[in-house]
């Protein structure tokens, strides 16, 4: 088996021989099919080449498509400069068939241009070359190989991976189940720990206190004194008196329900009515107070907790704190 050669002399284009008029020079291009003979499966290289004066163009086609009998397995393209004025342009193809008997390659098309001339179009010459079956037809048979039994399937493949992973799904169901119910039982409620309540007087102290240290008469802030100092006598009043006195009473519902008592002084009254009028003309009418009289309002106010505080035979009565009190 050889290779086959078709060449052609062209011109005014691939579509005729040219005339002297064209004024166009020739063009040699050429098939080549190597080999020319070959198995059915087998590849068969086809080139295609084409000679220009140097200084021209070729433009060659994208690899054609394949089809149920016919692959192409390679399709580049390249130029080369031998000696002279010429260059070659090449189009090389490598291509499998399994259609039997002669079988023919249309030659692509092709387009270039020669400095000077305008462009031209045309198609290289057809390929053609045998195809023959890989079994000669008038024998000899090619061997045979015993046919064996089959081979047993692996130990993963005959088992049922289905029903495992149902179980296992179901498994992991039942265990989310377990443990969402788990999180939903009911905690047992925690038994509240009452701290001991501070002693009105200690709270009024403790408030008393910080208030003075941070001595806001000096600063001008008469309004936020006079604020604290009313609401802390006005709590300490009515922690340590009981259903005596009603929150929400104004200074003088104040003053009258601790004047019916019997185990207050009217002095102690009054001084207590003095302080908190003081303040509700702070808070309410903006009206302040210089500090002298601010820091002998609080001396007030400290003698006032000192005279009502809890009688120690009250303290001494009052329940002990349950178990587990902080």
């Amino acid at each position: 088996m050889g290779a086959l050669r078709f060449a052609l002399m062209l011109v005014a284009g691939f579509a005729g021989v040219a005339t002297a008029q064209s004024g166009r020079l020739p063009v040699r291009v050429e098939t080549v099919v190597a080999p020319d003979t070959l198995r059915l499966g087998e590849k068969v290289t086809l080139t295609w080449r084409m000679w220009l004066p140097k200084g021209s163009r070729a433009a060659f086609p994208a690899k054609p498509p394949d089809d149920s009998l016919h692959h192409w397995t390679a399709w580049a393209t390249e130029t080369r400069a031998p000696n002279g004025e010429y260059r070659e342009h090449r189009l090389v193809g490598a291509f499998q068939t399994f259609a039997l008997g002669a079988v023919s390659v249309p030659g692509p098309p092709v387009r270039f241009r020669i400095p000077g001339e305008g462009p031209r179009d045309g198609n290289f010459p057809v390929a053609r070359f045998v195809v023959v079956p890989t079994v000669p037809l008038d024998g000899p048979e090619p061997p045979l190989k015993d046919i064996h039994g089959l081979v047993p399937p692996p130990w993963w493949a005959t088992l049922p991976w289905l029903w495992i992973a149902a179980g296992l799904a179901l498994l992991l169901a039942l265990v989310f189940l377990w443990r969402w119910l788990r999180r939903r039982k009911p905690a047992a409620p925690a038994v509240p720990v009452e701290a001991p309540a501070e002693l009105p007087e200690h709270e009024a102290r403790r408030r008393l206190h910080e208030l003075v240290a941070r001595r806001l008469p000096e600063a001008g802030r008469t309004y936020e004194h006079g604020t604290e100092l009313a609401d802390l006598l006005r709590r300490f009043v009515e922690r340590r008196f009981g259903s005596g006195v009603a929150p929400g009473d104004t200074t003088g519902e104040l003053a009258a329900r601790l004047s019916a008592r019997g185990d207050v002084t009217y002095a102690d009254v009054a001084a207590l009515r003095s302080i908190l009028e003081a303040c509700d003309l702070t808070k309410f009418a903006r009206r302040p107070y210089d500090t002298a009289r601010a820091h002998e309002a609080e001396a007030t106010a400290a003698r006032l907790i000192e005279a009502w505080a809890t009688p120690a035979a009250s303290v001494d009565a009052a329940p002990a704190p349950r178990a587990g009190a902080a």
